[in-house]
């Protein structure tokens, strides 16, 4: 019972505009600071900017490893089952004492409420495998680098690993351009919501049109009569 007031306590303090606004101001702080050690070890060279040689080369490519790549994609995957759970409690509270009272709507509601658990779980879904697909080849990337740095390679061998270097580097870009889509796969009422808003978009422009066109027709009745009424 003490657990569980404290949860709902929690949810009621971080339920709050205010916290949000308040870590949106500190959060870009926070990662200045555990960032900091870049402004003064990084230097350019080859024409790109990273580590210095040596020990810090090496640390700093674990650090973005872990920090930039694997810590996001587990705190995303904790999240993600925990808010499916959540959820999924919450649905369950809300169904059975419906049952008695009205068994038509209740399982109707059961059936929205399934929906869009299903709905939800396939977003958190796709989530995952996106932040696997962004983060995971970056992260074996950076390890790979640590490990081969002393190694000789043939000036071939250096060619394919900049090309596959560039791929991952363009891969890491996916999950933050892919809510939208994720969404809109995700959730059918977000497509239907969609369709209707670009057919709507149509069905104006259409109107506006035909409007148009029956003003320019009125227009030109109107200067046809005057032209012949000041004929005859």
């Amino acid at each position: 019972m003490n657990i569980f007031s404290f949860i709902v306590a929690y949810r009621g303090w971080g339920n709050r505009i205010s916290l949000a606004k308040k870590l949106v101001a500190v959060f870009p702080l926070i990662w200045l600071v555990i960032l900091s050690h870049r402004l003064i070890w990084y230097g350019v060279s080859n024409g790109g900017c990273g580590g210095q040689a040596g020990f810090y080369a090496y640390f700093d490519n674990i650090f973005d490893a872990i920090v930039t790549c694997l810590v996001p994609m587990v705190t995303l995957t904790v999240l993600g089952v925990l808010i499916e759970r959540s959820v999924r409690r919450i649905a369950q509270r809300r169904v059975v004492p419906t049952v008695t009272a009205n068994e038509s709507a209740a399982n109707a509601n059961q059936s929205a409420i399934r929906k869009i658990d299903a709905q939800l779980s396939i977003m958190l879904f796709m989530n995952i495998v996106v932040a696997m697909i962004s983060f995971l080849p970056y992260a074996a990337q950076l390890i790979y680098t640590n490990i081969t740095q002393n190694w000789s390679k043939s000036p071939s061998r250096v060619a394919w690993e900049n090309v596959i270097m560039a791929i991952i580097n363009l891969l890491s870009y996916i999950f933050f351009s892919s809510p939208f889509y994720v969404s809109i796969v995700a959730f059918s009422g977000l497509r239907q919501q969609l369709l209707r808003t670009l057919r709507l978009t149509k069905q104006q422009t259409n109107a506006r049109s035909t409007t148009q066109q029956g003003v320019t027709m009125k227009t030109i009745n109107v200067k046809t009569r005057t032209a012949f009424t000041n004929g005859n």
